[in-house]
């Protein structure tokens, strides 16, 4: 989905490329939560990487760590719950900006970019968070992250 929404050649397409993402992205936890429950749910060393001590493994810990270790989770849990329930659980914005007139070019139709507008007042291209997400997972998945 990170790649449709970089080739996005109409704003439909690009909207439902990011809410796609986000949506996979954000269940990527509980893809993880059923691997760790069919392997081990009080493993020790996993029990470190989630930062839990203490007390045994929840299904939300895995959450509560994807979302310490790659903030644009949260956009993409709230996209996800606002999709699902037509209401964001986070005070957030999300919106579909104007066209850059700039990337005009024959034949070439304009293409909607999708903002989110944080609590702060800040904004983010949706392209950044995807971004986030796939490095985030990518690492995780390889010998690369703490979920090898």
């Amino acid at each position: 989905d990170y790649q449709r929404y970089l080739n996005a050649t109409s704003t439909d397409d690009r909207r439902d490329a990011a809410i796609n993402g986000a949506i996979t992205a954000w269940h990527m936890c509980e893809w993880v939560w059923v691997g760790i429950t069919s392997f081990d749910r009080n493993n020790a060393d996993i029990k470190a990487i989630l930062g839990i001590v203490g007390r045994p493994m929840e299904h939300g810990d895995v959450q509560d760590w994807a979302e310490r270790e790659c903030p644009s989770l949260t956009i993409c849990r709230s996209v996800c719950n606002g999709s699902k329930h037509v209401i964001s659980d986070k005070s957030m914005l999300t919106e579909m900006d104007a066209p850059d007139s700039d990337e005009r070019g024959r034949g070439k139709q304009l293409v909607a970019r999708a903002m989110i507008e944080r609590p702060n007042g800040s904004t983010i291209d949706m392209e950044k968070v995807l971004l986030d997400a796939v490095v985030f997972w990518g690492q995780q998945v390889t010998n690369e992250g703490a979920m090898r």
